[in-house]
């Protein structure tokens, strides 16, 4: 439908909600600014193709629950699609098309028999795929839905003398239509548009209502045509017609050249406008930089004359421009030119993993070492979240439970932070503010392990189009209710500032379906795992890390892909030449390509990244948070959190004499996860466990990154537990592959160099806590 010369506009909305008084006042409106307009009414119930929806309102076959959405979608479908040349005509003619009901109403009534918000969702995606990819009926540029509480709009119904139909007549049917129609402008605001037509439960005036509906109409209008002459065939308008009109470039016989104005306008906007590389200045947006890169694969002129000629004249100020350049001219690809900071406040330490889930895009967490979790807020309330779906006795008892928690948190970390600091050998006249920071961060590191995973904070994200796309689907398809709220709010803020890079993220045929795709996936395997593994959960091995996989088996099998950009031979054939070697021969190219490393940051080629070394990893939640900061790994997954696989006392709470404070921190988590569980809220439960809790995760990096996790994470820096972990792995990567972990010189050993002998063994004798399973 590229051809579309007109707008097409639909107005949905509840029954009683003024809908065709207000389609009369909107055609009118249009035809006196000078539009031409054309309108439509569905069901077209004196055209042959409405039979089926006149037998099925009148209750020929049945109750409306008795016919089934998908039966009773197939009546309505097909009187739209008979009609679906004249609206595509209308279109080509370049007319405003106005619609009264489309597949809306079908969404929204036929959507009331769904009360599972997943199957409904799905439900969506079938229509939306049925009417406009298999039926090929028009789409419209913007449905707007009037919208009236159903007390109301029955009240309304009742002073008219029309006769009712089985939905009009029905309330529970009117409140679930009006339940609907807010689901859809809420997952799909870029075509479902909700026009509010009650205040303080009184109708608005019916000129209120007209002004809120052409508020929403007048930015899609089209600039109206000049008159033409008569007798004249239409100029199309294409890049030279725009030139002419164009100060900053004139048309030549060559091609373009830049005027004055033009390099003038270059020089503000950009670092160099005459040299061969050069990066942008503030005069340019992000938006219509990423939308000029976008034109810039299908135009073959210096991109400063594709920014004079399509953009310099309509920056910043022609949204539908970027929207028509984007889509015609980009892919997939278009969307990583354009970056959005996204900040996400309040959100639990479960939801964080979830936020930092992507590869692409880059974070930044607010820390738990070097903050106190104790004050309380205007409310009386810790920093902990709560789920909004939680009320009566069982929120009392969440809260009951985690207050108490964050009690002796406080009562801990304060302790913890005197006993350091009277413990400490730093002379008092060195005791300055920075080592007051240190001795503050000694104590919130191990008084942190008692924190449920509840405790909020904040995450930073810095993501191109795309990341955030993605970031956004895996959120809307996540089980967690506080994912999926996040990921429309991401969604809904985002498409303030990059509205066209994020069209399709919810749109049924893509970000539907990918949510739909995902969410069913996901729930289909683990309906499988509860039906074919065991109901137990397996005690950790002695061991807190296991390299379940190693690839390859011998790591001087990457000898050919170190040679291969120095050779001209295939790689097939470099492998029979390097296997013949003698042993000397390839250690010597091995070695080679190590190179003279000076510092950790000098990581070899990506020849390492051939090689592979899978982990299965049981640690404390608070360890993982930070490793899982490593996000160029594959393969990386973890399970639902729960208390079973027990915890270990910090050294410095034993030393402080709070072991028992400790202790029942994780005795009220236990309770309360428990609880949860018992409810139904299996999810949810996690929020009642600690990060001090043991849980289990696996991951595969490749050699490359291997080098950079290892010697990061064993820095004196770092958390001792955390280096204790990865000083492990290390070894037993040094026993498959010992050439590679020699050549990671930097990894940290001298600090206390006995943690790796006496890992698994100091495993078991930090009190490991194996509450029973119930």
């Amino acid at each position: 439908m590229n051809d579309r010369a007109g707008i097409f506009i639909v107005l949905e909305g509840t029954d009683g909600s003024g809908k065709t008084t207000q389609f009369e006042l909107l055609k009118q409106r249009l035809s006196q600014a000078g539009y031409d307009v054309a309108t439509f009414k569905f069901p077209r119930y004196d055209e042959p193709s409405s039979y089926f929806v006149r037998e099925y309102l009148a209750g020929t076959y049945g109750s409306a629950d008795k016919v089934g959405p998908y039966t009773g979608s197939l009546f309505y479908a097909l009187d739209r699609y008979a009609h679906a040349a004249a609206i595509l005509e209308a279109l080509k003619q370049g007319k405003i098309v106005l619609v009264d009901r489309y597949v809306g109403s079908n969404m929204a009534h036929q959507g009331t028999k769904f009360f599972h918000a997943d199957q409904r969702r799905g439900y969506f995606i079938w229509l939306d795929n049925l009417e406009f990819e298999m039926l090929r009926i028009p789409r419209p540029d913007l449905n707007l839905v009037l919208r009236i509480p159903a007390e109301i709009s029955q009240s309304l119904l009742k002073k008219t003398d029309k006769k009712r139909d089985i939905h009009e007549a029905d309330i529970e049917h009117l409140k679930r239509s009006v339940e609907v129609y807010d689901d859809l402008c809420q997952l799909f605001p870029k075509d479902f548009v909700r026009v509010d037509c009650v205040r303080s439960e009184k109708l608005l005036p019916i000129e209120t209502i007209n002004n809120l509906i052409w508020e929403k109409v007048f930015p899609l209008l089209p600039t109206k045509p000049r008159p033409k002459k008569a007798n004249a065939k239409a100029e199309a308008i294409t890049p030279a017609t725009l030139a002419a009109e164009n100060p900053y470039i004139e048309k030549t016989a060559s091609g373009f050249k830049i005027t004055a104005a033009g390099r003038e306008f270059l020089d503000k906007a950009m670092t160099d406008s005459i040299g061969n590389v050069y990066t942008f200045k503030e005069t340019l947006s992000p938006i219509t930089i990423a939308a000029a890169m976008a034109r810039l694969s299908r135009r073959g002129d210096d991109m400063r004359v594709t920014i004079l000629d399509e953009f310099a004249l309509r920056a910043g100020k022609d949204e539908k421009l970027l929207h028509r350049v984007i889509t015609a001219y980009g892919d997939d690809s278009v969307q990583q030119l354009a970056g959005l900071h996204v900040v996400v406040e309040d959100g639990s330490n479960l939801l964080t993993k979830k936020l930092e889930w992507g590869r692409l895009a880059a974070y930044l967490e607010q820390s738990t070492r070097y903050i106190y979790y104790d004050k309380k807020d205007a409310n009386g309330q810790y920093k902990y979240y709560t789920p909004e779906h939680f009320s009566g006795q069982l929120l009392q008892t969440y809260r009951e439970h985690l207050d108490k928690i964050f009690d002796n948190y406080s009562n801990i970390v304060h302790r913890l932070t005197d006993y350091v600091r009277e413990h400490a050998s730093t002379p008092k006249a060195e005791r300055d503010i920075a080592w007051e920071g240190a001795t503050r961060a000694q104590a919130c590191d191990a008084a942190r392990a008692v924190l449920p995973v509840a405790t909020k904070s904040t995450t930073g994200i810095f993501a191109s189009g795309q990341a955030l796309e993605s970031l956004i689907i895996h959120l809307l398809s996540d089980e967690l209710p506080e994912a999926r709220e996040t990921g429309q709010k991401v969604l809904e803020q985002a498409r303030q500032i990059i509205p066209t890079f994020l069209e399709r993220a919810d749109k049924p045929e893509r970000g539907g379906a990918m949510v739909a795709y995902r969410a069913n996936t996901a729930a289909a395997v683990k309906k499988l795992a509860q039906e074919y593994l065991p109901d137990r959960h397996a005690k950790p091995a002695l061991e807190p890390a296991e390299l379940t996989s190693v690839w390859p088996r011998n790591e001087l099998d990457l000898v050919p892909d170190m040679l291969y950009e120095h050779s001209n031979l295939p790689l097939a054939e470099l492998e029979k030449i390097v296997d013949k070697w003698p042993y000397q021969k390839k250690v010597d190219v091995f070695s080679a390509y190590m190179g003279e490393r000076l510092n950790r940051r000098h990581r070899p080629g990506r020849a390492l990244e051939k090689a592979h070394y899978s982990w299965d990893i049981v640690c404390d939640y608070d360890i993982f948070r930070d490793l899982q900061r490593h996000r160029m790994v594959d393969d990386l997954a973890w399970q639902q959190l729960t208390p079973r696989y027990g915890y270990e006392i910090p050294e410095l709470v034993e030393q402080a004499g709070l072991t028992d404070l400790f202790e029942v921190c994780f005795d009220i988590s236990l309770k309360l996860y428990s609880i949860l569980q018992a409810a139904g809220y299996e999810l949810e439960a996690q929020y009642a466990t600690l990060l001090g809790h043991k849980m289990r995760w696996k991951v595969t990096m490749n050699a490359r990154e291997a080098f950079h996790f290892n010697e990061l994470r064993t820095s004196p820096q770092g958390h001792r537990d955390m280096r204790k972990l990865v000083l492990q792995m290390h070894e037993k990567l040094a026993e498959a592959h010992p050439l590679l972990a020699e050549a990671m010189k930097f990894v940290n050993r001298d600090e206390d160099a006995e943690l790796t002998r006496l890992a698994a063994e100091r495993y078991t004798q930090f009190k490991l806590r194996q509450p029973l399973d119930k």
